[in-house]
């Protein structure tokens, strides 16, 4: 009976010196993650200098090259669809089925982006020459003076570069833009892009309709030569057989119902290709993919870039996480190289020398260095050797 009252007695002791271990291996945590904290902020201030020269050095450079820049300046236009938008051109792009079920017939506009952004266009523009106002001069350059490019390539990249086109999926609405240094000359550029997108419809873009109407015109002037034709077999054959509306011959008789059955066959389908013909010819006035401009080429007053101070700040804030992340790691190099982690870090070295021995010899054993330095690497590495056998 005792000995089960001690044994009892015994466990609450146990859980309470465990309980006892675990608080005390936490505050153990606790106090090495605040003390890693507070020596790490004891070395970046140490390092303060180091970090500071980065930051001002990186926000000295931005600034120089960002103050270089000129001013841009960007003239916008919207077009409107000219068919019904498709409802579900999100779900059928998401399916791989954007370009199935005749989409293009829904909204001629569809091609529009492809067509400003064609080397068509692109041709067009760079063969016009521009004259704008700047700072009240008159000015008169091409794209190729502007964007400083005379090899063709290079030159259409340049335009694809100054120049943006994008649509909206569920409205169907296309935005296009230019933007260049001379608010004039932006909007030049996008006026003559939206006139050589107008010219491309109304004389050079093929429809269904026009496909139509052409087969229709080729197929009558067929079928009106046939119908000539039979038209003027029947009358030879009355001219030879004149007295056919009164013969009781048989052979005549059924000749003459032949032709007369073939020519009235032939001008029916003459009339109906007739009537054909001429509502094809109204299908491609309305089959024209009209460019109904919103909001047409405006004249820019604000620039548009570059944004100079927020430009400054962001490139600050980025380098000096990058000179934080340096000196961590730098830091990190050589508590790994001098503590308790010495000897991976000289296995992990020798491990390089025989990877890479031509860049060992290069940086310690190449006579193409200068003496002192040469003189120096080697004093460096055999005094590190040494100091590694007295530790062994």
């Amino acid at each position: 009976m005792v000995r089960k009252l001690q044994f009892r007695s015994t466990e609450p002791q146990d859980n309470m010196d465990a309980s006892s271990s675990n608080n005390v291996e936490h505050s153990s945590d606790k106090y090495s993650a605040q003390t890693d904290f507070f020596q790490f902020a004891s070395l970046l201030l140490r390092k303060r200098i180091f970090i500071g020269g980065i930051v001002a050095g990186v926000m000295f450079l931005i600034a120089a090259y960002i103050f270089l820049t000129p001013n841009m300046y960007r003239s916008t236009a919207t077009i409107l669809p000219s068919g019904r938008p498709d409802k579900l051109s999100t779900v059928k792009e998401l399916a791989g089925l954007a370009n199935i079920g005749g989409s293009g017939e829904e909204n001629s506009s569809q091609l529009f982006p492809i067509i400003l952004s064609s080397n068509q266009v692109k041709d067009a523009l760079v063969e016009k020459s521009f004259a704008f106002v700047n700072k009240g001069e008159e000015q008169t350059t091409t794209l190729a003076e502007y964007l400083g490019e005379e090899n063709p390539d290079y030159l259409k990249a340049a335009i694809d570069g100054i120049t943006d086109i994008s649509a909206d999926k569920k409205t169907g609405v296309i935005t296009v833009s230019v933007e260049t240094e001379y608010p004039e000359l932006s909007q030049q550029i996008l006026t003559q892009m939206l006139a050589e997108l107008e010219n491309f419809n109304l004389y050079k873009r093929k429809s269904q309709a026009a496909s139509r109407e052409r087969y229709l015109a080729r197929e009558l002037i067929t079928r009106e030569r046939e119908l000539k034709e039979s038209e003027t077999e029947l009358e030879d054959f009355q001219s030879v057989n004149r007295d056919w509306y009164g013969s009781s011959d048989p052979e005549i008789l059924r000749t003459l119902a032949d032709l007369q059955r073939n020519i009235e066959i032939k001008s029916k389908a003459y009339i109906f290709l007739k009537e054909q013909y001429e509502v094809a010819r109204l299908d491609v006035q309305k089959d024209i993919p009209v460019v109904a401009i919103l909001d047409f080429p405006s004249l820019p007053v604000t620039k548009s870039g570059p944004f100079r101070i927020k430009t400054i700040l962001i490139s600050g804030v980025i380098s000096l996480l990058i000179a934080i992340l340096l000196v961590a790691l730098w830091d990190f190099v050589g508590r790994t190289r001098h503590g308790a982690n010495k000897e991976s870090f000289e296995a992990l070295r020798q491990d390089l020398n025989k990877a890479f021995p031509v860049i060992n010899r290069l940086l310690v054993e190449s006579p193409a260095l200068d003496g002192n330095a040469g003189r120096f690497l080697n004093a460096m590495t055999k005094a590190e050797k040494e100091k590694v056998d007295i530790e062994r």
